[in-house]
């Protein structure tokens, strides 16, 4: 007896309906595609059950002709692609024709439409993969699916579904991500007959997450709207400063052609972007709104389209943490005394910014340079500061680098002379939570991130001396395409900063030589070579932050009045205490403000 046999058409359009179709949010997710790409203004969704019983969404789109509702809903039957040269350029947010037949094939699928043409209204049900036929309908605007009894059939598929309540939440955040990418629509949801959200059009991308964003307690004055723009993407950022936060990155949502994506390289972008803006263990609120040339951009990756893949990849990465960092505004702390209570301060009069964005335009403020390095530093164009108000960590890694050459110069000078040590003018009193040093100068209590702070000594060390240790045996690291064509034209860059990096093999490189401190870490040092593409600030600026992090005293060490004293001393000396990472690691608390605290005065 054979052993192989074919399945039957229903049996391998289930199959395939799994990859497509996992639950009720997944039927959803293709009603609101065809929807958006009909060019509808207004969209209606109707859930029963969570979904499960009914799915029903409204719209008031183009329509479907009679001809075509005929054969709709069978195997790759699409309007969105004819030829093969055509998944190159895809504009709409279906394309495959899988979707309908997937989930005719696992429900009773019911197609209203408006044929244009001939004004009439159409209908027609398939149910589990059975065919009915078409028939007149009671006239509506644009077309209606509806879906139910999803799994009917298929009680194995329908027992792995969660409670009605949660299915029916997912379809609820579903319809705010498909929302939020577009403005000019407007998004009804009910849920079991009740209303339960109501986005009607915005006027902006801004608008339109403030949406989102004001029930959950986030004022508008908090949030940013970023603008760039490239020859081939641009990049809408709606995002919160250091003043809203929450613990885990939810709410960081990647958008590429009106697409949500799960794509963790510029989720991490953007908190790179915001770097130590935000304590430990926090994450911004940001919407990140990539419109990028068709042809850079394949969706056909993951079956439910979850996943992209962009040819201008690392531009893009580079664009969002240069947005970032260059638009939020940058904080210290400072603890003053109001009314008789106390609170934080987070905007010190001395460092506030004043940000006038401007988009990047192509002729002026273009990404679209010459070359890679060029192409990628440019975005650090894109915004205009008062020279007052300019941020003081702008381009603190030059005047360390200066200030590094000045010192070593007075030191020679110096050589051979006696130098009396001068008195201090500070008090060394201990240290807090194993972490905080404590230090009383005049009038004003210093509390010092020991780690931060010993990260920037180290930085600026490792800035006037490049230790280079050769490698016994060579990493190889392989690298994607746009950071392969980065190294083949910048990798001098590594090599000023003790870096020997050789290209082997189109996308394969071998490391030969690190700077002697980074040999611990060498796997950290690897990873940023691998994904970080720039100019030689920022590159540098990276490779040294790492390695200066991991060789710093850290958080909960427990240091001697001596050594604190000498990284005491360092810090007094600097003319600006920001760690590597640009954050700032002092906070400062006058005398005359904590007796007002307490409610003593001289």
């Amino acid at each position: 007896m054979n052993k192989i046999n074919l399945l039957s058409p229903l049996l391998s359009s289930r199959i395939a309906a799994g990859e497509v179709i996992e639950r009720p949010e997944s039927v959803l997710r293709e009603f609101l595609d065809n929807a958006i790409d009909a060019g509808s203004s207004e969209i209606s969704i109707s859930i029963e059950g969570g979904g499960i019983d009914s799915i029903s969404v409204s719209d008031n789109g183009g329509g479907i002709l009679k001809e075509d509702l005929e054969i709709i809903a069978s195997r790759h039957a699409t309007s969105k692609i004819k030829e093969d040269d055509d998944l190159y350029r895809i504009n709409t947010l279906g394309f495959r024709g899988e979707a309908l037949y997937s989930i005719a094939s696992v429900s009773e699928l019911t197609i209203k439409s408006l044929d244009a043409d001939t004004g009439r209204t159409n209908s027609i049900t398939i149910n589990n993969g059975i065919r009915n036929e078409m028939v007149a309908s009671s006239p509506i605007k644009g077309t209606t699916v509806t879906a139910k009894n999803l799994f009917a059939e298929i009680p194995a598929r329908r027992s792995f579904l969660k409670r009605t309540q949660t299915e029916a939440q997912m379809c609820r955040n579903l319809v705010i991500s498909k929302a939020l990418a577009y403005p000019d629509i407007s998004f009804k949801f009910y849920s079991d007959g009740a209303l339960k959200l109501n986005y009607e059009k915005a006027s902006s991308l801004k608008e339109r997450v403030m949406m989102l964003y004001r029930p959950m307690g986030i004022q508008d004055a908090d949030v940013l709207h970023l603008l760039g723009n490239d020859e081939d993407y641009s990049i809408d950022i709606i995002c919160t400063s250091g003043a809203a936060k929450r613990s885990d990155r939810k709410e960081i949502r990647i958008y590429v052609n009106g697409r949500a994506v799960e794509e963790y390289s510029l989720v991490q972008a953007v908190t790179f972007g915001y770097g130590e803006l935000l304590p430990g263990g926090s994450f911004p609120y940001a919407s990140v709104f990539i419109k990028d040339n068709p042809e850079l951009v394949d969706f056909n990756i993951h079956p439910a389209k979850k996943e992209v893949k962009l040819r201008n990849h690392a531009q893009i990465h580079h664009a969002i943490v240069l947005l970032i960092q260059n638009g939020v505004t940058r904080r210290i702390p400072e603890i003053k005394a109001v009314q008789n209570e106390f609170e934080f301060i987070k905007d010190a009069p001395d460092m506030k910014q004043e940000h006038f964005f401007k988009t990047f335009s192509s002729s002026q403020n273009s990404f679209s340079h010459n070359s890679p390095s060029q192409k990628l530093s440019s975005a650090k164009t894109a915004y205009s500061f008062n020279a007052e108000t300019r941020p003081k960590d702008d381009s603190w890694i030059v005047k360390a680098k200066e200030l590094s050459r000045i010192k070593n110069e007075e030191k020679k000078e110096a050589l051979g002379e006696e130098k009396k040590e001068e008195a201090k003018d500070w008090k060394y009193i201990g240290q807090a939570f194993n972490l905080f040093l404590i230090v009383q100068k005049g009038e004003d209590l210093y509390f010092i991130d020991q780690h931060a702070a010993h990260e920037r000594i180290i930085y600026d060390e490792l800035l006037s001396q490049n230790t280079v240790q050769k490698l016994l045996i060579p990493i190889r690291l392989e690298v994607e395409k746009d950071i392969d064509e980065f190294l083949t034209s910048y990798s001098y860059i590594y090599t000023k900063l003790g870096i020997m990096i050789a290209k082997t093999a189109d996308g394969h490189w071998e490391i030969s030589a690190l700077p002697a401190v980074a040999r611990q870490i060498e796997t950290q040092v690897v990873n940023y070579i691998s994904t970080n593409a720039g100019d030689e600030k920022e590159l540098e600026t990276g490779i040294f932050a790492i390695i200066a992090c991991k060789a710093a005293i850290k958080a909960g060490d427990e240091i001697d009045r001596y050594s604190a004293e000498a990284l005491i001393k360092k810090v007094f000396e600097m003319d600006e205490p920001a760690c590597p990472h640009g954050r700032t690691f002092l906070v400062k608390l006058n005398e005359k403000e904590f007796r007002e605290m307490v409610g003593r005065t001289k």
